[in-house]
């Protein structure tokens, strides 16, 4: 009986270390009041212009919305251009069941600079039509 008390504890213990890829934690930090929020320091003024420009991005593992979309996100957000990023609604608001990420820029994004800056985080990504 007791070797069936120390793998209840090992596998618990086991499960509480679980951290998903490109997860800087282990997806256990609360939900920032609105994770969908604009790029940030990149956000110019005006940016709502006819020069807007929107492309989509599917990232594979991206399952949480505390830790793996600010990952995502901050990757993103360092990309020449981007003026936004937001993520594609949810049916749950602790997790993530429709990987897509909608990025507003201006000018010219680098599309395989953007795919790569996604991957050095710990995603996978492609492009997506709108």
């Amino acid at each position: 009986m007791s070797v069936t008390i120390r793998l209840a504890s090992l596998l618990t213990l086991s499960a509480s270390l679980l951290v998903f890829p490109g997860c800087e934690s282990s997806c256990n930090q609360p939900l920032s009041a609105n994770p969908s929020a604009s790029a940030g320091d990149n956000a110019a003024p005006g940016a709502e212009t006819a020069e807007t420009k929107l492309v989509s991005f599917k990232v594979e593992g991206m399952t949480c919305p505390s830790g793996c979309y600010p990952s995502v996100k901050s990757a993103i957000a360092k990309q020449k251009g981007v003026i936004g990023i937001e993520l594609a609604p949810q049916k749950e608001a602790d997790s993530i069941d429709n990987p897509i990420v909608f990025v507003k820029y201006k000018g010219d994004l680098d599309l395989d600079s953007t795919l790569k800056a996604i991957s050095r985080a710990g995603f996978e990504a492609q492009e997506v039509a709108n």
